[in-house]
Parts: C-alpha cells; sequence; structure tokens
C-alpha cells in the first residue's frame, strides 16, 4: 500500500516538473504588456530579463482580440530560437518549428484550421520563407520526385496549393480565398497550363469554366455572374484559335437596320 501511495506521489511530483519546465521557457521573465485591443484584452506580451542596466528580450506572446493564443516563443541575442508555436483564431494549431537564427526552420509541423495535417516532421523541406512575425509564409516540401508548394495568408489561412516537378508546375494548382472557399482551379503540364481551369467568385458560385491545351484555350468557355446566372461564352478551335466572341451584351445594326450577328 504504502509503495502504491509513493509511486502515486512520485507520478504527480514528475507530471508538475514537467508542467513546469514546459510552461516556464515563456515565463522566465519579468511580463510586459507592449499593446492592448480596444476591449483591454493584452495583444502582444513580451518576457524581459535584466543584465546589469541592460534589459533584453526572452520570450514573446501575441494574442487574439477573444484573448485566445496567437503565437508564442523564445529569443535568444534577438533572435528567435527552439520551438515556436502558431494558432488559428479557433486555438487550433496552425504551425510548429524549431529556429535556428530565426531564418530556418526545422522540424516542421503545419495544420489546417481543421486539424489537418499539411507536413509533418518526418517530410523533407525543400524550401521555407516566414513573415516578419516569423509565422510561416510559404513552404515546398518533396516527395517521390514531385514537390508540392504551400503559401499562406498572414491569417495562417491556405492561399496556395501547387505541385511542381523540377521547378515547373505539374498537375493541379489550386489557389484559395481567405475564407477558405477555391478561388482557382488549374492543371498543369510542364509548366504549361492543360486541362480544366475553373474560377470561382469568393461566395463559391462559378466565375468562369473552360479548358486549356498547352497554354492555349480550347473548346467552350462558360462565363457567369455572381447569382450564377450565364454571362456569355467563348468557343476556340483545338490550336487555340476563337471560333466565337463572347457576347458583349450589345446589339449593332448596319445602316438599313438589320442586326449584325457577331
Amino acid at each position: 500500500m504504502k509503495s502504491k501511495t509513493l509511486t502515486s506521489l512520485l507520478s504527480k511530483t514528475i507530471v508538475i516538473i514537467l508542467t513546469i519546465l514546459m510552461t516556464s521557457s515563456c515565463t522566465n521573465g519579468k511580463k510586459e504588456v507592449i499593446s492592448y485591443y480596444e476591449n483591454g484584452n493584452p495583444k502582444l506580451v513580451y518576457y524581459i530579463k535584466k543584465d546589469g542596466e541592460m534589459k533584453y528580450k526572452v520570450a514573446e506572446k501575441m494574442y487574439y482580440e477573444n484573448g485566445k493564443l496567437k503565437y508564442e516563443g523564445n529569443f535568444e541575442n534577438n533572435e528567435r530560437t527552439g520551438k515556436w508555436t502558431y494558432y488559428f483564431e479557433n486555438g487550433n494549431k496552425f504551425s510548429q518549428a524549431n529556429y535556428t537564427n530565426s531564418k530556418r526552420g526545422e522540424d516542421i509541423e503545419v495544420y489546417k484550421a481543421d486539424k489537418t495535417k499539411i507536413v509533418g516532421k518526418m517530410d523533407k523541406v525543400e524550401e521555407v520563407t516566414f513573415y516578419p512575425d516569423g509565422a510561416l509564409a510559404a513552404i515546398k516540401i518533396k516527395y517521390d520526385g514531385f514537390e508540392k508548394e504551400y503559401k499562406f495568408f498572414p491569417s495562417f489561412q491556405l492561399l496556395e496549393e501547387r505541385n511542381t516537378k523540377g521547378n515547373l508546375l505539374n498537375g493541379e494548382s489550386l489557389s484559395f480565398f481567405e475564407n477558405g472557399n477555391i478561388n482557382s482551379i488549374n492543371y498543369f503540364k510542364d509548366g504549361m497550363q492543360d486541362s480544366v481551369y475553373v474560377l470561382y467568385f469568393e461566395n463559391g458560385s462559378t466565375q468562369i469554366k473552360g479548358s486549356f491545351k498547352m497554354d492555349e484555350r480550347v473548346g467552350k468557355w462558360e462565363f457567369f455572374k455572381e447569382d450564377g446566372t450565364i454571362d456569355g461564352e467563348e468557343v476556340y478551335s483545338d490550336d487555340g484559335s476563337i471560333i466565337k466572341s463572347r457576347s458583349t451584351g450589345m446589339q449593332m445594326f448596319d445602316k438599313d437596320g438589320n442586326e449584325i450577328i457577331l
């Protein structure tokens, strides 16, 4: 019985120590609130240490207006160091990386707002760029001879998702509005647009729909208004020559009053 009690106390002690160690990284300096939101919630918080008369920042936290944490991480010699974590406004994790000289990330993890993992620690990172606040701006990973690029809005929402090979666009390429809706769908073959192309309005309705062949428009292209009604069409030959121009909605007449059909 004594052995079980001792084990239980030891386990609790270890948990407490680990908790202190995990939280001390951002709390081992004096907390200074740098800015506030209009509702009174803290926005930017520094953790400061003193060395004689000198003050230096050892950690930083940024919050959303609703009080939830936006990002947190440590500084050493005025450079980002160690693990930095960024969060969506709903509280879910966006990205996590170990920084060296605040210029390159290692062991990166990236997620969508719905917790879907985009990049894992085991993925081979080819390129990575960050915004001035340290948030991930773009990343390229390599797999099976192909590369995949992701670009992000400053709000952490996905901006672009593109497939490349040998630095040329190959396969599906998606762009997004900041609200998460798809902006456009393209397909590429060795850097040239090929196959279906669709452009959307921000509300999710289709704006333009057509096809490319070796960077040339081919077949029927349809145009729509934001409410979904048809706004004209164009028709192209297989070599990209235009067969039928899009109607402008204007009627033209000859000198005898007969309508000119374009």
